[in-house]
């Protein structure tokens, strides 16, 4: 008896790439700048682009804020570009990395859960 196959579908996963901003380590820069940046699309060839298009896109910055009670202490502040706009902070880069990357795929997965096509435009006001 033959063996039933199933095919899967491919998948194209979302990847998120974090890259240092100012500073390569866990210090400051010259200038006291510090950062780090989200990118979600396509990074195969490391620089973004996909057939001569861009195909990676900022979603969100995490910046390093000192405790003005504790200079030993920082948290770090979440300002996603994208699905929505905003500012959180937590208390580690983790926490932070993960918010945006749990929102971001929170996002990409309902828009693409949605199979129907609108009929028009939504006309606000007369």
């Amino acid at each position: 008896m033959a063996k039933k196959v199933e095919k899967t579908k491919k998948t194209n996963p979302i990847v998120i790439a974090w890259l240092s901003r100012y500073s390569d380590t866990m210090e400051d820069d010259d200038m006291g700048r510090w950062a780090r940046v989200a990118y979600a699309g396509k990074f195969d060839n490391g620089i973004g682009f996909y057939r001569n298009k861009v195909a990676r896109f900022e979603i969100a910055w995490v910046k390093r804020i000192e405790n003005p009670k504790d200079k030993n202490k920082y948290y770090y502040s979440v300002s996603p570009d994208f699905p929505f706009k905003g500012k959180h902070v937590h208390d580690t880069l983790a926490e932070a990395q993960k918010e945006v990357e749990v929102h971001f795929r929170w996002f990409i997965k309902m828009v693409l859960k949605t199979n129907k096509k609108p009929k028009e435009s939504l006309k606000i006001g007369k």
